[in-house]
């Protein structure tokens, strides 16, 4: 299994070729990236083999917020009936030549470091994904995220839930 490294993306990072099999998340890294990055729309990691510069995955963190009524009752106690605050995970994609590699889970749990320190500094109280189908949502749903109620791939995981499972998750 390859050493990955996770960086924040930079002009040294080759992107040309990666493919995950997903066209609107290729052409995301392809075209749209930079303008997202210059505009602070949302910061992307990157996963490269130890010593390489060419992208094998990658994720996209952003803020955003989920409205108080498409909260699971479950979810949604002791909460101000306002939009909760949430780190939004884009984007999480792994190219096609290091699909089944373990490197979803790696990327999955580097974002889940990165959201766990940012209550020091900005109020969130939960991480939020869109699914983009339903092998998507499986995954994701692997991890804890449970389903919103206003669409099935609109994914929500509480941080006191990545807290508690913090040491699983990362071992």
């Amino acid at each position: 299994m390859p050493e990955w490294s996770i960086e924040r993306l930079s002009s040294t990072h080759t992107r040309e070729r990666f493919t995950c099999g997903k066209t609107s998340l290729d052409v995301f890294l392809h075209t749209l990236v930079t303008q997202y990055e210059k505009r602070g729309l949302g910061r992307t990691y990157v996963a490269v083999k130890a010593g390489e510069k060419e992208i094998q995955g990658y994720y996209t963190l952003a803020s955003g917020s989920v409205s108080f009524q498409n909260l699971p009752l479950a979810k949604s106690k002791k909460l101000p009936r306002h939009p909760v605050p949430v780190a939004l995970l884009g984007r999480l994609a792994v190219s096609k030549t290091s699909q089944g590699t373990g490197l979803g889970k790696v990327l999955l749990q580097d974002a889940f470091i990165r959201c766990v320190e940012l209550p020091k500094s900005l109020g969130i109280h939960a991480v939020e994904v869109f699914a983009l189908d339903e092998a998507a949502k499986e995954f994701y749903m692997k991890f804890g995220f449970t389903p919103l109620l206003d669409n099935d791939l609109h994914l929500f995981l509480p941080l006191k839930t990545i807290r508690d499972a913090f040491g699983s998750w990362l071992s």
